[in-house]
């Protein structure tokens, strides 16, 4: 149980342990590895072999009972707090104005989930917690495979915290850091499966209006999801005038990224905001640059109103002329004269799009999550990361049928492929571990994202990944075992 008033009650703390035996008590109150696994863990050691908490912490993060997380709060003091409802806290993902975010694996069903903390010093602030409730409903709203998924609401005593999909991958802003400006037939395959979850949204009447590369994930199998509904408008509260109590005539989204009308009034915008911000993030894929990349926020908020863009076919001469018109309607500074659709855009795009992109690149990807052992009985088993099952052949996303206004629409939502490829990093946070996978708020570094921001009230999410073949195997041979007794049951009853 977390404790207010702190956000997480890790801030609970002692001086730091100075001795093995006190280290020890500390984990035994912190209720992180079971009493049995602690003392069968311990039986195993060797006299002299753990003669320092640092070695001790090590050896128990090899065995799979801590992960670097654990040993680091428990270094540093912090004994309370992993466990939040029914999930145990496994690693921090980011931090900001709006809340935290933590990488957390449910304690009976071991789903890997992200929560979402809402920072207990703003419980009383209304519009703060509106807005959470607002992005809760929203999220809870929406259901497609190119949008992070929220799977609940929760709250512990003061603590608010939304529980969410967590996504095995990296933004498009890191992608592209990384490797630099993408190929047309990608980018564009990208953009279209952001159009894809876009229509959607606005199907139902949310506009996102933050739409930008560091808020698209792209998971190992080639899927972009649109993450981050903190800033999400609905249509349905334009009765209430909610949207423009809580936005308040000030500038929400991302300078680099924000469309013209929305600078001038955030509460007023319609789907096509997201249109130019989808623009924006596009012309970013294919020229590596955003479209103003000096100046001060203010100065670009300006140009974002009256300076046209370097046209993308002077940076990437090998972008059709026909693409390039296709990028700079998205970009018009007057919304009537942009796509009314975002399914206008997925068809706009589809020549471009050959459907033969492969998933991206292995090493691109950050490390596999952490997990810990929590059986009862089995014995301790030392974790070791990336050396899943590699497979020979990385195949290209699979499409389906049924996108909007077109017979071949986008890939197939699928189990993450999984290799033995060895990872790149791709940042670190305060844990030590390799992240990559979520954008950060504000006030922290996300993924190279560098542009300005207008609101720290970015946080991240993602998807579990599916069980391996070994896991399926199991199951199938219970699910076996199981019938072939009720049919001895069923033939001695007779």
């Amino acid at each position: 149980m977390l404790e207010a008033p702190t956000t997480l009650a890790l801030r609970v703390r002692m001086p730091a342990p100075t001795s093995v035996t006190e280290l020890l008590d500390r984990l035994r109150k912190s209720g992180l590895v079971p009493a049995d696994r602690l003392e069968g863990f311990l039986a195993s050691q060797k006299p002299g072999d753990a003669q320092s908490t640092a070695v001790l912490l090590d050896r128990l993060v090899a065995a799979g009972l801590l992960t670097r997380f654990h040993a680091d709060k428990l270094a540093a003091g912090k004994y309370k707090g992993f466990h939040l409802g029914s999930y145990l806290i496994l690693d921090q993902l980011g931090a900001g104005g709006m809340g935290q975010v933590y990488l957390a694996e449910h304690g009976h069903m071991r789903r890997l989930v992200a929560l979402k903390v809402f920072p207990v010093h703003a419980t009383d602030d209304v519009v703060a917690r509106e807005r959470f409730f607002r992005e809760a409903r929203a999220a809870g709203t929406l259901d497609h495979p190119n949008i992070v998924r929220v799977f609940d609401l929760c709250q512990e005593g003061k603590i608010l915290y939304l529980v969410m999909e967590y996504v095995e991958g990296l933004s498009l802003q890191s992608l592209v850091t990384q490797t630099g400006p993408l190929d047309v037939a990608t980018a564009c395959h990208y953009a279209r499966q952001v159009a894809f979850g876009l229509q959607h949204a606005h199907e139902l009447g949310f506009v996102h209006r933050d739409i930008k590369p560091g808020n698209l994930l792209l998971d190992r199998t080639g899927m972009v999801k649109i993450l981050d509904l903190g800033l999400v408008r609905s249509e349905a509260d334009k009765a209430s005038m909610l949207t423009k109590q809580l936005d308040n005539k000030s500038i929400l989204g991302t300078a680099d990224y924000v469309a013209p009308e929305q600078a001038v009034d955030s509460s007023k915008v319609d789907a096509r905001a997201d249109i130019y911000s989808l623009g924006a993030t596009l012309y970013f894929l294919l020229a590596g640059r955003p479209l103003f990349p000096e100046g001060r926020v203010a100065q670009k908020l300006v140009w974002q109103q009256v300076k046209d863009p370097v046209p993308i076919g002077r940076l990437r001469p090998e972008v059709p002329k026909e693409l390039a018109e296709v990028v700079h309607r998205m970009l018009e500074k007057r919304a009537v004269d942009r796509f009314p659709t975002a399914s206008g855009v997925f068809e706009a795009l589809a020549p471009f799009d050959h459907g033969e992109v492969a998933p991206p690149d292995p090493r691109w990807m950050p490390d596999p999550p952490p997990r810990i052992a929590m059986s009862r009985s089995a014995p301790p088993v030392a974790v070791v990361r990336g050396t899943s099952g590699a497979r020979a052949q990385i195949p290209g996303p699979a499409r389906r049928p049924g996108g909007p206004g077109s017979s071949a629409a986008l890939p197939a939502e699928r189990e993450p492929v999984r290799t033995d490829s060895t990872k790149i990093k791709v940042s670190e946070h305060s844990s030590g571990a390799p992240r990559g996978t979520y954008p950060e708020p504000a006030a922290f570094a996300n993924d190279g994202d560098t542009s300005p921001r207008l609101t720290d009230s970015r946080l991240p999410i993602a998807h579990p990944p599916a069980a391996g073949p070994t896991a399926l195997l199991i199951t199938l041979s219970v699910a076996l075992v199981l019938a072939l007794l009720g049919i001895v049951i069923l033939l001695l009853r007779k």
